[in-house]
């Protein structure tokens, strides 16, 4: 069947409204699913909204790609999904006519259970509110897994907004010991409370040398860099230590360490900048080894995982997020965050019954 939705439209940079379109029928292979709540990527949203980037001469458009819903229809083909089951999605299918970057933030979708684009299920009974966070932590699940955190590492997080902030939890989930730097107090709070062993501020002028006076073998274990900052970036670099088989090779044979991935320190980019980074021949820190890791969007088995941590309760929405806000108010939320994004910590819209 056909839908007349609706959709957050960017009319064009810095302009927020609202759009209606007629959603075709689903095909054989697809699902159609109705939007509960749609929860906002700051970072991403609000640089769309800039015109910078992948949006410039896309206007107008409907942004976002994280939502939670319910299945209202199947297509004939689709086999081991059921109307009304609960789906955490990303990029719906796109509708003709309309630009999407990626087309999440609107009451109605087409889309996919298979492939890179597929819906993830949530657990049967759930309370769609608790998966808000799905989508975006995914990426962060993504950046730290990459990194094969061990159990009593020191990983430093440069940056705690939404995704950094996500770094931070799936590290201290995994047993690092987490070092996490910001310019905000709310965001530093938030991390002592979930149990990082130092909350520091970056604008403090010795902030490398506070971050190493917690590091036991002289540097971080793992940086991960998520502040979009060239100075946070140089930060991350700055603070790694020297790769273990300088101190331990009489020990062990340097052959033997190099097939273990926790002999080299790693330096991770989880982050979009809109400067240049440019680094010495000598590398992208003063360590002789360095793995660097710019790990890309998120995949099913991340998406996955993180439903599966959720459920275990090792990501209270509370702790994100309190309320949804009416879709209605979405231009005023949206200013918010670009103007002034230490008021909140995020938004998520609520799309009606």
């Amino acid at each position: 069947m056909s839908i007349d939705a609706k959709a957050i439209m960017f009319r064009e940079p810095g302009e927020i409204g609202f759009t209606g379109f007629e959603l075709p029928p689903c095909g054989e292979q697809e699902v159609l699913a109705e939007t509960i709540y749609s929860f906002v990527s700051p970072g991403t949203e609000t640089r769309v909204l800039a015109g910078t980037g992948e949006s410039k001469g896309r206007f107008p458009l409907i942004p976002g790609y994280s939502w939670v819903g319910r299945l209202i229809e199947l297509g004939s083909a689709v086999k081991g999904w059921r109307v009304g089951d609960l789906v955490s999605g990303r990029n719906p299918q796109p509708v003709p006519g309309v630009t999407q970057l990626w087309g999440g933030q609107a009451s109605h979708h087409r889309c996919v259970v298979e492939g890179y684009d597929s819906l993830v299920k949530l657990p049967a009974g759930a309370d769609p509110w608790d998966y808000i966070t799905a989508e975006v932590s995914a990426i962060s699940w993504r950046g730290v897994s990459c990194a094969f955190p061990a159990p009593g590492e020191t990983a430093v997080v440069i940056g705690q907004g939404l995704i950094g902030a996500f770094n931070a939890r799936w590290l201290l989930v995994q047993g690092a010991r987490v070092i996490v730097v910001d310019l905000e107090e709310s965001r530093l709070e938030r991390a002592r409370r979930w149990g990082a062993l130092a909350t520091l501020n970056g604008r403090d002028a010795d902030i490398r040398e506070q971050i190493l006076a917690h590091c036991p073998e002289g540097g971080a274990d793992i940086a991960i860099e998520s502040s979009s900052t060239i100075e946070g970036a140089r930060l991350a670099a700055g603070v790694l230590r020297q790769p273990v088989y300088r101190t331990l090779h009489a020990a062990y044979p340097v052959t033997a360490l190099r097939s273990c991935a926790n002999v080299w320190p790693r330096l991770v980019f989880q982050a979009t900048y809109m400067q240049q980074l440019t680094m010495g021949p000598g590398g992208l820190a003063g360590s002789e080894g360095v793995l660097v890791l710019k790990p890309g969007d998120r995949t099913v088995g991340d998406r996955l995982a993180t439903v599966d941590q959720i459920r275990a309760g090792n990501l209270p929405v509370g702790d994100i997020i309190d309320t949804p806000t009416p879709v209605e108010e979405a231009p005023e939320a949206y200013r918010t965050l670009r103007d002034n994004p230490g008021a909140v910590s995020a938004v998520a819209y609520e799309w009606g019954e």
